[in-house]
């Protein structure tokens, strides 16, 4: 279970977007890798997560006109 609700899931990723760009998705990816092996994998699977919304929130900016 993540650590975070799914709206903050969503703001989190949002504000990765705001600080990093099209890159945000492989730094909150680095941040889960990392998180796994210091042998955190509930902090890593909340960045897993938080690596996906990003994706889909640059990927709908991508479609808007």
């Amino acid at each position: 279970m993540p650590l975070l609700s799914d709206a903050d899931l969503w703001r989190t990723a949002d504000i990765m977007i705001d600080s990093h760009g099209s890159n945000a998705p492989a730094v909150a990816t680095g941040w889960a890798e990392w998180l796994e092996a210091s042998g955190d994998e509930e902090g890593a699977a909340t960045w897993q997560l938080i690596a996906q919304r990003c994706e889909a929130l640059l990927n709908e900016e991508g479609t808007r006109q």
